[in-house]
């Protein structure tokens, strides 16, 4: 234990490797339970960390299950660098995420651990699996900024809000179908109700071609 003499830079070090331990115990649990049943004791033990030190850094257990959720989606919601082709959308980014291989495994994961689909999770771990998509969201407009200088920040938020929304609905009608699996046929299943949801949108602010214009 560093004591109170310590340098910054050594104590920050150390919180931050908790930190990470306290997250890391938290997946493998997460994976190991296929849930959220396990206590704030056994996540310390597992990190190899007091109990005391799981509340320095966190208030609850939930907002460990957040982060750890919170990350797996941000990790698969990784944009190209740079900007974005000529003629190539925000929407046409947002579709290349969320149909891509890495996405349908996160969601799948998140119910899975979080909002079992077949309904033995409590509704409190199902909005916990959305709040991490929803966090993740300042990720993605971030990259759209960066992709699509020439568009609007605001209309950015407004389309990225607007396509959670519908990827939430799709996610509802998704688990239904197929129990949520990562499988060949549910990944099917799931871009076919994309191409839904990109039909509903194309005539939409920053879809490619102005309101009005078609």
């Amino acid at each position: 234990m560093l004591d109170a003499g310590s340098p910054p830079d050594r104590r920050a070090a150390l919180k931050g490797r908790h930190r990470q331990a306290i997250v890391d115990a938290c997946a493998g649990l997460l994976t190991e339970r296929r849930g959220t049943d396990f206590s704030v004791d056994e996540l310390a033990q597992r990190a190899d960390v007091s109990r005391r030190t799981v509340f320095n850094h966190f208030a609850s257990l939930d907002d460990v299950v957040l982060e750890v959720g919170t990350g797996v989606v941000a990790s698969a919601l990784v944009l190209p660098g740079g900007r974005a082709p000529e003629g190539y959308s925000p929407l046409d980014d947002l579709v290349d995420l969320v149909s891509s291989p890495r996405f349908i495994e996160a969601v799948s994961y998140l119910t899975r651990v979080l909002g079992r689909a077949d309904n033995r999770s409590s509704p409190e771990q199902a909005i916990m699996a959305f709040r991490s998509v929803t966090m993740a969201s300042d990720q993605v407009m971030a990259s759209l900024a960066t992709r699509h200088p020439e568009s609007n920040p605001e209309d950015i938020q407004l389309l990225v809000g607007t396509f959670a929304g519908g990827v939430s609905v799709l996610y509802e009608l998704w688990c239904a179908q197929t129990g949520a699996v990562d499988t060949p046929e549910s990944r099917g299943a799931w871009l076919e109700l994309l191409q839904r949801l990109v039909a509903a949108l194309r005539s939409g602010n920053l879809a490619g071609t102005p309101p009005g214009t078609s």
